[in-house]
């Protein structure tokens, strides 16, 4: 969910998630960080039924993680089903060595 301009992690909300991991070569990592985000500024943010995407870069520089909140799996599976949605995928995927997607939802959120 997204509140004002900052993304949120609610159990109570019935958003479908999405986290894809990318194993990458080592110093493919920025690389591939900069294509999913010019992908999300240009074209994925402005999807129905997209709410946020956090992309996270492991420290070891071999992974990236894309963290996406969707309103619904319908608006997802809408989003996944256009051409220049997978032509999109297969851009990233030829950035990564390992590709691994999960859909999920929120079970619980614990912060101080």
């Amino acid at each position: 969910m997204v509140s004002g301009n900052k993304a949120t992690i609610d159990p109570e909300a019935k958003n479908l998630t999405l986290v894809n991991v990318y194993e990458v070569e080592s110093g493919r990592q920025a690389e591939l960080v900069a294509a999913l985000s010019e992908a999300t500024e240009s074209t994925i943010r402005h999807q129905p039924g997209f709410l946020s995407v956090s992309i996270h870069s492991s420290l070891d520089g071999k992974k990236v993680v894309n963290y996406a909140q969707w309103a619904s799996k319908e608006h997802f599976e809408g989003f996944i089903k256009k051409p220049e949605t997978q032509e999109q995928l297969k851009t990233f995927a030829g950035l990564a060595k390992s590709v691994a997607p999960g859909l999920y939802r929120v079970d619980a959120v614990h912060a101080q």
